[in-house]
């Protein structure tokens, strides 16, 4: 009998949960073990109580705001909606790290509110820190995120439907009731637990607008353990017990995303009728004033960084620009290869060997790599670095490798629906002229899988740019990138420089999140 060799999306499933498993048991037999579960309970229970209230206000704000934002744009046609429409997009790839500078130079001590305040005559102070900069930073990024997500959902529906209401003349509420509600209902709870994953990881936001230890995530509170305390044991647990929520949220998200197909009509060009509702009127002018007056300063605080901009172009600069751009590009092209590799075995697994439970296994694991708490697995495979290599190029190997692994499930929706795609419609005569391996990518994948490979890329490569979880652990004279660069000017109450360096990040982020949405959408 002759052994067949692995496919390769086997072989890579594999290191992926080689790596995993190899990173987590690092740190638990780091040192003599790990401390007793009991031993961190009372730290363990406050951590858990502000992650998990901090991401629910931040999901309900950020659903609120969204949904509002969604509906008033679906209803309403005005000079300069595209733009807006554009400023929502850039949401998705905008660093977290961008996001606090703008909180504080529009809500810090001496931020615009600040400064608008004294004008007028106020005396008192506040502060940003704790819940009202955190949810501000939150809401800023994933209500925008909402409304697009949503927007385009709403905008899926048949022109047909639409006639039809007007024709049968529902009123505002109907409307709502049997077209907006369908698309939020099917929408929502899969948006909502996505929004709650991520604020319940949140790490540089909370980092650097917690106020201190009493405010920390389980991201955080792993970050402080490795970078203060040098507890890997404590690390062990926490990185666990994040590991098992994520992993239970990951799950149902994948169930609430994964629907069956249904069909769908061109959506072309209709006027709601409700539009011309004399209350929606009124009440999408409120929601849109009220979100451009929130989103507006902070989105524009960024911008601000072109008149500092020639004063911080130097060395330093153009090293961290560079460090970035190697790290991104290496981190996108893993990202790109595991997508692949990843979305061929669940091809094949599901059309060629009818296994549509293993080929689910196949796309499940890109979505658990989100529930993997970034910082907890980069310090166990430094653990194991160490043992066999030199720990100073640590960095270098861990922020692509790490960065790689988080931009996976972003890659492998880009590649596996065409890669399924194109088996259903040329499998069979694929086989027949017996193409396998390298001749099947070059002619029958190739030409279906080019734009959105380069979509996926610049993508990855985007969402690695922002990055700065990884890099704050690895972070030093020897290793700077720009969101590390913009982190050290924040801290040193250096606003303009770190408007302009955090200007650079999101240009250059957004550019390649437009050539991803441009090549996603083209056509071949």
């Amino acid at each position: 009998m002759v052994l067949k060799p692995p496919h390769p999306g086997s072989l890579v499933a594999f290191a992926i949960l080689s790596l995993v498993a190899g990173g987590f048991i690092a740190l638990a037999t780091f040192d003599g073990g790990t401390p007793a579960l009991l031993s961190i309970g009372p730290y363990l229970a406050r951590v858990l109580a502000f992650s998990i209230v901090q991401a629910l206000l931040s999901t309900v704000l950020s659903l609120v705001l969204g949904i509002g934002l969604a509906l008033a744009l679906a209803r309403r046609r005005f000079p300069g909606r595209d733009l807006v429409l554009a400023t929502l997009s850039t949401t998705m790839v905008l660093p977290t790290i961008v996001a606090v500078f703008a909180v504080f130079a529009v809500y810090g001590r001496s931020g615009w509110l600040a400064e608008a305040l004294a004008f007028l005559g106020w005396k008192g102070g506040f502060s940003i820190f704790g819940y009202p900069g955190i949810l501000i930073a939150h809401v800023f990024l994933n209500g925008p995120f909402v409304a697009r997500i949503t927007l385009d959902g709403l905008n899926q529906v048949p022109a047909e439907h639409w006639r039809l209401a007007s024709a049968l003349g529902f009123t505002p509420f109907q409307i709502f009731r049997h077209l907006d509600w369908p698309v939020l209902r099917a929408e929502l709870p899969g948006i909502a637990g996505l929004i709650f994953l991520m604020c319940f990881k949140s790490f540089a936001i909370v980092l650097a607008l917690g106020g201190g230890p009493s405010r920390s995530t389980l991201e955080v509170a792993i970050y402080e353990a490795l970078k203060i305390d040098l507890d890997f044991g404590r690390v062990a647990w926490l990185a666990l017990i994040q590991l098992a929520i994520c992993l239970s949220m990951t799950g149902l998200l994948h169930w609430a995303f994964t629907r069956p197909p249904v069909g769908h009509t061109i959506r072309s060009l209709v006027h709601r009728p409700d539009a011309k509702n004399r209350h929606l009127k009124l009440l999408d002018a409120f929601v849109l004033t009220v979100s451009a007056l929130f989103i507006g300063p902070l989105a524009f605080s960024v911008l601000t960084g072109f008149r500092s901009l020639p004063a911080v172009i130097d060395t330093d600069l153009l090293r961290a620009f560079v460090t970035s751009l190697t790290i991104a590009s290496a981190a996108a092209i893993l990202a790109c290869l595991l997508a692949y590799a990843l979305a061929s075995a669940a091809r094949r697994r599901r059309i060629a060997l009818r296994s549509p439970r293993i080929a689910a296994f196949y796309a499940l694991l890109p979505d658990a790599l989100l529930a993997v708490p970034p910082s907890a697995l980069a310090a166990g495979l430094f653990l194991l670095i160490r043992r066999f290599g030199d720990p100073s190029t640590a960095g270098l190997i861990l922020l692509p490798l790490i960065n790689g692994l988080a931009a996976v499930p972003f890659a492998y929706r880009y590649v596996a629906p065409h890669l399924l795609t194109t088996e259903e419609r040329y499998g069979r005569v694929a086989a027949s002229l017996g193409l396998t391996g390298w001749s099947k990518l070059k002619i029958m994948d190739w030409p279906a899988l080019k734009r959105p490979l380069a979509a996926g890329f610049a993508l990855a490569m985007a969402l690695s740019f922002g990055d700065f979880g990884i890099v704050a652990l690895f972070g030093g004279t020897e290793l700077v990138t720009l969101p590390y660069l913009l982190y050290e000017r924040l801290g040193a109450y250096r606003l303009n420089e770190a408007s302009s360096i955090g200007l650079v990040i999101v240009l250059f982020a957004v550019l390649l999140a437009h050539v991803s949405g441009r090549l996603s959408h083209a056509g071949d």
